[in-house]
């Protein structure tokens, strides 16, 4: 059955303003059953108190990460978490310890990096270390610190927390410290005190 038509054969105004209007309550329900499907995903992955649940979880996590085919570190982990849906970042998170090892050009381990708990997120690729953070070196140099942050971007790690630097030669103390992605050039922002190591053979 066709739409009814005014006598000289075209749709009367009243008619085009009742199709528009139907053309517009199901344009809306469509958007609404959309946002409430999305609305649902989230939900699914929110415990019965609220309480945020990871998207996936691995455990014994052995990632190999590359750039231009040349290799650029490895992070072992025991247990991970990637949480992507009710959260303003999606992350990665670390609660049982974290291991990095850091490559030269020539594929052999230049430093170092362990932590009892670790977050890195996705977007910005920053990661935040914590608790007993211990770095090392291809020099045999040890940073030791309760927390640490690693650009990824620019290669950069640091943190203001309370450090000690040790070397072949003594343990520096402070406050705050820089250094780029391998640890080889490092700079304490406040150093509160030096203790000199036995040279004694």
């Amino acid at each position: 059955m066709g739409l009814p038509l005014t006598t000289d054969g075209f749709l009367s105004i009243n008619m085009i303003k009742s199709v528009f209007i139907f053309f517009i309550f199901c344009l809306s329900s469509i958007l609404f059953f959309s946002s409430c499907e999305n609305d649902l995903k989230e939900v699914e992955h929110l415990s019965g108190s609220g309480k945020i649940i990871p998207s996936e979880s691995s455990k014994n996590l052995n990632l190999l990460y590359t750039d231009s085919g040349k290799m650029q570190f490895r992070l072992k982990a025991p247990y991970m978490e990637h949480f992507v849906y009710g959260v303003k970042e999606p992350y990665s998170e670390f609660n049982k310890g974290v291991y990095i090892e850091y490559y030269d050009e020539n594929h052999k381990v230049k430093t170092i990096l362990k932590a009892n708990y670790a977050i890195r997120y996705d977007n910005t690729k920053k990661m935040e270390a914590k608790y007993k953070v211990e770095v090392t070196n291809e020099n045999g140099e040890i940073l030791r610190t309760e927390k640490i942050i690693w650009d990824e971007e620019n290669r950069r790690i640091y943190t203001n927390e309370y450090v000690e630097i040790t070397t072949k030669r003594e343990i520096l103390k402070g406050t705050g410290m820089e250094a780029n992605q391998d640890f080889s050039e490092w700079e304490i922002k406040e150093v509160s005190g030096t203790i000199p190591l036995d040279q004694t053979p």
